[in-house]
């Protein structure tokens, strides 16, 4: 009887003590070289995959665990990684975060030509997420097996780069085939805007797999007038 009654006073520390402890982070993101495109930075939550998107001052607001770990990311930029979990005991914190340029030296620089049609319409037809389950060729035989591949966070960071590795490749298809358009006078897009305009079409690889050239061309010139209007 004693012991059951010191079981539930103590279940509810006993509970406090397993879960984890709130966190938030409040801050501004700057870049070393002047640049204002907060709009292409994202700040992830790793643990739950989501992100959010500065202000267009640069600031922002995390909520989460003191366990999580947020990633500052944005193309050219070296990314940052917020961590917590071995920190004092705090529940608030404020930050100042810089995003230095990435630097590269290239001894031998090649220019390569601008792709055709012909070779876009190839990297269309390439687009799509590599299966990297190590099992994939396992029947329905294995349930442990679909389990395992299921749930592995090993199996779900190799999904994870894979699909990253995707979403470089049609993004970097949708630059080239800007630039033919642009080129074709079919629009008067700066290459500055280009990233903001691929994100506002929102292409996916079954609608790009799935409609004819000419189809996708009079969608990008539709979309066009919309974004300048935006």
């Amino acid at each position: 009887m004693i012991r059951n009654l010191l079981f539930l006073f103590l279940f509810p520390f006993l509970v406090h003590a397993q879960a984890p402890d709130g966190l938030h982070v409040s801050g501004r993101v700057t870049f070393n070289d002047g640049s204002a495109g907060y709009k292409f930075i994202k700040i992830y939550n790793q643990r739950t995959g989501s992100f959010i998107v500065p202000t267009t001052t640069g600031t922002f607001e995390l909520n989460g665990y003191r366990t999580d770990n947020f990633l500052v990311v944005c193309q050219n930029y070296s990314p940052i990684n917020i961590c917590y979990k071995d920190s004092a005991r705090q529940w608030h914190y404020e930050l100042k975060i810089t995003l230095f340029h990435l630097q590269m030296d290239l001894e031998n620089i090649t220019v390569t030509p601008d792709k055709t049609f012909d070779e876009i319409q190839e990297e269309i037809d390439d687009l799509g997420v590599v299966n990297t389950d190590t099992y994939k060729e396992v029947g329905p035989q294995s349930p442990i097996t679909a389990l395992w591949e299921l749930f592995s966070r090993q199996e779900k960071d190799k999904r994870k780069v894979a699909m990253l590795m995707n979403n470089d490749q049609r993004r970097n298809m949708q630059r080239e085939l800007l630039k033919l358009c642009i080129k074709s006078d079919m629009i008067d897009l700066s290459f500055d805007d280009m990233d903001a305009f691929i994100d506002f079409c929102g292409y996916t690889d079954e609608y790009l797999q799935n409609c004819s050239f000419y189809e996708l061309l009079s969608n990008i010139k539709q979309h066009y007038k919309y974004f300048q209007a935006h």
